[in-house]
């Protein structure tokens, strides 16, 4: 062999070695910076930024290659990552957004799995300024079983995908797909911790009645779970919203909001007049007439009321984020929802005590005000009992069904992740609805009385028509006596007889022929007036429980209802001075009585002197 031959050889071996050398330098590229997705997926929440790293992988392999990241909103697919080298006419109509029946994004919807499109064809895929791209390929990303975002990457030197570009573009969107997972469940815990914020301070309604110690838990509460954010408490004050707690960093905004913010300042009109939470992203304080709040990006505000009027507010503002996430809002929901009703316990409690006060004049009147404070404190401490222990078992369906779905995430078991996730929303809106409850449970004693003469018989007509819906398609035999006229308020005896009536129609369903007797009798002393049915009755073992916020002495599957509605008639027959009772034998029917007296209660006349001198 001459020595030329074996020189070729040698230059040709070392060609392969440097061609071999630069492969796997490029390879290990790759390998470095999916490595750097993979932990990127495991630490950040953010889905654009992983969109961001997931480019940079596919770039290091496929030179050339353009990418958009959509997310799905309201009827358009809309993109917010593009990478340089796109038309600039592509870009302004992607970032309007792409219709919903756009060819390739439906097609990708409807596989739920990464699709390749060879020999790119803009017209039939109805994508203009596209015409350059010779191949596409499209992932798209689910939550709770709906499309929330697709990453699109386009090849311009090939107009077909080979298999190692395939398996590298589904290996990055395994990636991105399980940080999604994942974030869902992280969202989810989060919403496990919110209900778990509020069990905490819904149990401090029973002993705290300092409204500024409650805003000092809700705020110590919230930062558990945003320990980031400012919060800020105030109160109704000299026409101005002045700040009795102030958690901001800035003296000069704190000084400024402990001297008071007039009524006319927006965010608190927005509250007062939604009375629910308001959330603002994007702070703009010259808009807002929010002086010394520059800093911030991002804010909500919740309003309270006390005797029909805006009492307090809750805030919290956030200098670091500008857009509000979706689990952020629900912990602030939350916690201010919690707020609102150990509040409004709050002011019911000063209430009370200041007519204890009041009442120290006379030896009867005090005597007579100890018996209603201390009713009063001893129902408002069961109430707190049996919302904190009844609002537990929808917080253990969210704990046990979230380690679920977290074990199924892992697996990538879609089907238990998704049957974990649907059991954990219903348990949330059983949470809600019971939350709901106690709210209108707590303004039963709130609603002032207004005593006059009231015809039973008319109240009872109207509650018949109230209840006609729920015994629709039904038999039902009324048999009502002629019935006297009492004092009371109209308004709230009439929700008492609604109850009582739709409790009896309830629960006669399951008779082919109902019976519903109401009569009254009269004595010196007090007018009685019952419901009689024939329904299924309870054991008169429980009877101590039927009056109790929530108690049910039967199954939610046989009979719907929160167990709020005979809790709320107890509250309303004893501000009438009155009492409530009920008797029963099982699968006989039940009979519940209340009695009012002939004269009206002293604490009541004592109100409307009171309404009187203020008028």
């Amino acid at each position: 062999m001459s020595d030329s031959t074996t020189l070729a050889s040698v230059l040709e071996e070392l060609a392969r070695t440097r061609a071999a050398l630069a492969d796997a330098q490029r390879r290990n590229a790759v390998l470095s910076t999916f490595v750097t997705l993979s932990e990127a997926a495991t630490t950040t929440e953010d889905l654009t930024l992983l969109a961001q790293h997931a480019e940079a992988v596919l770039r290091q392999n496929i030179p050339g290659l353009l990418a958009a990241y959509y997310k799905h909103h309201g009827e358009r697919w809309i993109a917010r990552v593009t990478t340089d080298g796109l038309p600039p006419d592509l870009v302004a109509l992607i970032e309007t957004g792409l219709p919903l029946d756009t060819p390739c994004f439906a097609q990708t919807v409807s596989a739920r799995a990464p699709q390749f499109f060879d020999h790119w064809d803009a017209e039939e895929q109805r994508l203009p300024f596209t015409e350059g791209v010779q191949a596409v390929g499209l992932v798209p990303f689910f939550k709770a079983g709906q499309p929330v975002a697709m990453l699109t990457v386009g090849l311009i030197s090939d107009a077909v995908w080979t298999e190692q570009q395939q398996h590298l573009f589904t290996a990055v969107y395994q990636a991105l797909d399980s940080a999604q997972q994942r974030i869902a469940l992280t969202q989810m815990q989060q919403q496990q911790r919110a209900l778990e914020v509020f069990m905490t301070l819904t149990e401090a309604i029973g002993t705290e009645t300092d409204p500024l110690r409650l805003a000092e838990r809700a705020k110590a509460l919230l930062h558990e779970t945003l320990p980031e954010w400012s919060v800020v408490f105030y109160e109704w004050q000299d026409d101005l919203w002045r700040a009795r707690l102030a958690d901001v960093p800035d003296p000069t905004l704190r000084a400024a909001l402990l001297i008071g913010l007039p009524a006319s300042t927006p965010a608190f009109q927005a509250a007062v007049q939604a009375r629910k939470p308001v959330f603002f992203e994007h702070w703009n304080a010259e808009e807002q007439a929010f002086p010394h709040s520059e800093s911030y990006g991002k804010a909500a505000f919740t309003a309270y009321f006390h005797d029909g009027g805006p009492a307090a507010l809750f805030a919290v503002g956030n200098q670091r984020r500008r857009v509000w996430r979706p689990e952020d809002q629900a912990v602030f929901e939350t916690v201010s929802r919690s707020l609102g009703l150990a509040l409004d316990r709050a002011w019911q409690t000063q209430a009370l005590e200041q007519q204890r006060g009041e009442l120290q004049a006379s030896a009867a009147r005090l005597e007579q005000g100890n018996r209603e404070l201390q009713a009063a404190n001893e129902e408002l401490e069961a109430f707190a009992y049996s919302a904190s222990h009844d609002l537990r078992t929808p917080v253990r369906h969210i704990k046990g069904f979230a380690e679920m779905a977290r074990r199924a995430a892992v697996k990538g078991d879609a089907v238990k992740l998704r049957q974990g996730l649907e059991v954990i929303e219903g348990a949330a809106d059983q949470m809600n609805t019971m939350i709901d409850a106690m709210l209108g449970l707590a303004r039963s004693v709130r609603q002032p009385l207004t005593h006059t003469v009231v015809a039973l018989d008319a109240l009872v007509a109207e509650a018949r028509r109230n209840v006609e819906d729920e015994a629709e398609g039904r038999t039902i035999n009324w048999q009502v006596e002629a019935l006297p006229c009492v004092m009371g308020d109209a308004a709230t005896l009439q929700q008492v007889l609604v109850n009582l009536l739709s409790n009896a129609v309830k629960f006669t369903r399951p008779r082919a022929q109902a019976v519903i007797e109401i009569g009254a009798r009269q004595d010196a002393v007090e007018t009685t007036l019952w419901v009689r049915d024939n329904g299924v009755g309870f054991d008169p073992k429980y009877q101590v429980k039927l009056f109790g916020p929530f108690q049910r002495l039967h199954r939610h599957s046989d009979f719907e209802g929160t167990g709020i509605g005979l809790a709320t008639s107890r509250r309303i027959i004893l501000r009438h001075g009155g009492r409530i009772w009920a008797s029963s034998v099982l699968d006989q029917g039940t009979t519940v009585s209340f009695a009012l007296p002939h004269q009206r209660p002293a604490a009541a006349m004592e109100d409307a002197e009171a309404d009187r001198v203020v008028g």
